[in-house]
């Protein structure tokens, strides 16, 4: 299905009045405020800028820049003139030496040269500098949160560069597909741009292990045509089922691609154990929501149905929507069936960027301004003081704020929030506020009390509890992944140096709590049995009215947690609230 792409066999390169023509044809096709002048203008800037440079393929460079904004307007969802200038455009800082920002923004405009600068890379070379490599990333970084556009000229750089891969030595070939799978297909899934998405693990598949990409190829094309026959028996019953009901609809076939496959082997199961080849995709031939789902009730009352997930009434985070269901089908063979809308089926083929108008498209990784400038001070500070491992910081940073799986929590209210899978309290505790996450003690994770490292999970009904009396432990910052409680907590102990030195310097400490809770018999036993024994030092105890005040005095080993110490007590039915006391 994926080939590589031999440039011997384009018609670019020779004519560039022929080339220039052919893209103002494609440019006047797709664009909405197609701009003539713009794009013309860039293209000859290109062409002279790059003249005398040579592609590995032995084709002019300008082909390449060339390719890639075809590339961008018949497979992207771009629709501004502006971003074709910048894509033409896109090599000329990087590899002309009198080209630069200024150049491009007193030649065409300041909104292309920011495109521009923003795509261009610090170097495809070896570097030798760490730090070049990390400041490297924190451009890159900052370039995609303020304009997706950046990411689209990207995303369609690297994937003319992967079809075109052959021609560089096969240890080029491996570092660039390897790349290509650890970071540019990541991208292309935040988008929900699936198409490029596979095509791009699917040729640097080819690239790391050809050997292997062949032989599963051979395996799967046999197994396909084996499971074929069946599904599109199957599929007939569907429909049958659907047109007595009078829903207008459309029914395709998707199939697993190759490193889908290769990925669920990598796991443990075998080819033969693998029976789900192909799924099933049910449009909606309206906008109709409903109907999705009076279709879901036909075919659950025609097979049993084994699994349904709702991502129309809680979409994914790329705005992906669609009803999920598995089937049971004839011979007992599992079918994996997507129903949704055509509205819903053009974000599914084309990512929510095509969602975004040029004036909200910053607004596509749900970012601030001043979170994107605080993390990329943040990054700026990671290279100056860890320059040999600033790298994996930051790209761990960004792959886990923008690339890695959300999962949906809900605050008191009822209103849901989206964050990193993998977070814990205390990052939701940031979220909320920066004092919040300051004070926090812990949480009612649906309305049982949890610690602050506790993993919230998809649905979780989350509150949290604060003491002004409690501030950070130099521990918390190993259980954080969000970018406002590592950056938050970064800078707080940094304007605090005092608190790391003194949480060390002591091998006892003593501190007073203040517990209030209902008087009742065993309620002292408990709190000592939660304090522990061997840590009380001095206790005053006194009632008021129904309730039962205690001040404690507790002397703390090194090792001790206050926070636990505060979470078991808070457990203790009957508590009311916990607080420290200043000496």
């Amino acid at each position: 299905m994926f080939q590589p792409e031999y440039e011997e066999d384009s018609p670019f390169g020779i004519d560039p009045k022929f080339d220039l023509s052919y893209l103002l044809q494609k440019a006047e096709e797709y664009l909405q405020d197609y701009d003539e002048e713009l794009i013309t203008k860039a293209f000859w800037y290109c062409y002279d800028n790059h003249k005398g440079m040579v592609r590995k393929s032995g084709k002019p460079f300008y082909t390449h820049p060339l390719n890639v904004s075809i590339v961008l307007l018949e497979e992207f969802p771009i629709y501004d003139s502006q971003t074709v200038a910048a894509c033409l455009l896109h090599d000329t800082i990087e590899d002309v030496d009198n080209v630069t920002w200024d150049t491009i923004k007193n030649t065409f405009n300041s909104e292309v040269a920011r495109m521009v600068d923003g795509v261009t890379k610090i170097s495809h070379k070896e570097v030798s500098q760490t730090e070049n490599k990390a400041a490297s990333y924190r451009k890159l970084f900052l370039a995609l949160v303020r304009d997706i556009r950046v990411i689209l000229i990207k995303l369609a750089d690297r994937l003319h560069n992967i079809r075109t891969l052959h021609y560089l030595s096969p240890i080029k070939q491996k570092y660039i597909a390897e790349e290509t799978l650890n970071f540019y297909t990541m991208l292309a899934h935040r988008l929900g741009l699936l198409k490029i998405k596979i095509e791009l693990e699917n040729l640097s598949f080819y690239y790391l292990d050809r050997e292997a990409y062949e032989d599963l190829k051979e395996r799967l094309n046999l197994k396909r045509k084996e499971f074929l026959g069946y599904i599109t028996s199957f599929m007939g019953t569907i429909e049958n089922s659907l047109n007595q009901h009078e829903i207008d609809h459309t029914l395709t076939i998707y199939h697993k691609h190759e490193y889908e496959i290769f990925n669920m082997i990598q796991e443990g199961k075998s080819l033969s154990d693998i029976d789900n080849f192909y799924s099933i995709n049910l449009i909606i031939n309206s906008n109709d929501i409903s109907d999705c789902y009076r279709a879901h009730g036909i075919i659950a009352n025609t097979f049993d149905s084994i699994k349904f997930l709702d991502y129309i009434s809680k979409p994914k985070f790329d705005w992906y929507k669609s009803l999920h269901t598995e089937i049971i089908g004839p011979d007992g063979k599992k079918i994996e069936l997507s129903i949704r809308t055509q509205e819903m089926e053009a974000i599914a083929e084309d990512g929510f960027a095509s969602k975004f108008s040029l004036k909200n498209k910053r607004k596509a990784l749900n970012i601030t301004r001043e979170d994107t400038e605080e993390w990329g001070e943040w990054m700026q500070e990671m290279i100056e003081e860890y320059p040999d491992n600033a790298i994996q910081i930051i790209w761990n940073s960004i792959k886990v704020n923008l690339f890695d799986v959300d999962v949906v929590v809900y605050n008191k209210k009822g209103d849901p929030v989206s964050l990193p899978d993998g977070s814990t309290v205390l990052d939701f505790a940031f979220a909320k506020s920066y004092e919040d996450g300051l004070h926090c003690i812990s949480a009612k994770i649906n309305g049982v009390i949890k610690d602050l490292n506790y993993e919230l999970r998809y649905g979780d009904q989350v509150e949290i509890i604060t003491s002004e009396s409690v501030k950070p432990e130099p521990k918390w910052q190993q259980n954080v992944v969000t970018f406002k409680a590592v950056i938050s907590l970064f800078h707080y102990f940094k304007d605090n140096p005092f608190v790391e030195i003194t949480s060390k310097k002591d091998q006892h400490s003593f501190i007073k709590m203040k517990i209030i809770g209902e008087d009742r018999e065993g309620m002292l036993k408990q709190i000592t049995e939660a304090i522990g024994k061997n840590s009380m030092h001095e206790l005053h105890i006194s009632a008021q009215e129904e309730d039962f005040e205690g001040v404690f005095t507790l002397k703390l080993k090194e090792d001790d947690d206050v926070n636990n110490i505060f979470l078991k007590i808070l457990n203790i039915q009957g508590i009311k609230s916990v607080n420290l006391l200043d000496d």
